[in-house]
């Protein structure tokens, strides 16, 4: 019982909040949470290249290739399955379960990313879906995702571009569970903190003398009378 409750407080929790806890680096090969699901891909969404498909001008797509870490809509998904999954592999990224290794594709990955490599390797990214992801194209960016993602399963959460902004709240995350556990501990903590430089009051320049004209000149004594 305990066990469970465990692991259900631990599904709740956010990659931050994991990294805090010292949970940071999970066996790629492990089921993610559904929170920690449902933030990558909520994270990802917020670039714009990932709320249009990969593979056509589809808005907001719902299912991802795992294999090339992109993400396309319902019809380009089946045609993706039609191809086999020793082409392609794909999840939906709203009711599918993602394991570690999986989503590390997706996070690593992304629609840009594979879209820029197409590009940059003189391709259109909108060729025939048959024909695109069977090219050499197609696997030199595999590889170079393999590569990205087996220093991601090595690594944890950690090596994942949305904990990269994330690391302060760990951080903080981290000290407020230290401050509940230990009261002296966070007393020791906030002494700790480098006392913030005064900063010397402004000085008002002292007023100049007020210059007074010289008193008139006395006139002088009438001539004496002869």
């Amino acid at each position: 019982a305990k066990g469970a409750r465990l692991a259900k407080a631990m599904s709740t929790l956010t990659i931050a909040e994991l990294i805090a806890s010292g949970k940071g680096k999970p066996d790629p090969d492990a089921e993610v949470p559904q929170a920690i699901r449902d933030e990558i891909f909520n994270e990802l969404k917020k670039n714009p290249a990932n709320r249009t498909c990969f593979d056509c001008t589809a808005k907001n797509p719902t299912w991802a290739s795992v294999t090339f870490g992109t993400q396309m809509c319902l019809d380009c998904s089946g045609i993706h399955r039609r191809l086999g999954v020793h082409v392609s592999f794909c999840r939906s990224v709203l009711m599918d379960k993602w394991t570690y290794r999986q989503i590390y594709r997706a996070a690593l990955g992304g629609n840009a990313r594979a879209r820029e490599h197409w590009k940059r390797c003189g391709v259109d990214p909108y060729q025939k879906i048959e024909s695109k992801y069977s090219s050499n194209t197609a696997q030199q960016y595999k590889r170079l995702l393999e590569k990205d993602v087996a220093d991601a399963c090595s690594r944890g959460l950690t090596a994942l571009p949305m904990a990269q902004g994330g690391s302060a709240a760990a951080a903080n995350a981290s000290a407020a569970a230290t401050a509940s556990a230990d009261p002296f501990a966070a007393y020791l903590n906030g002494i700790s903190q480098p006392p913030q430089p005064v900063q010397a009051p402004a000085t008002v320049p002292a007023p100049l003398p007020v210059r007074t004209a010289p008193p008139p000149a006395a006139a002088p004594p009438p001539p004496a009378a002869a």
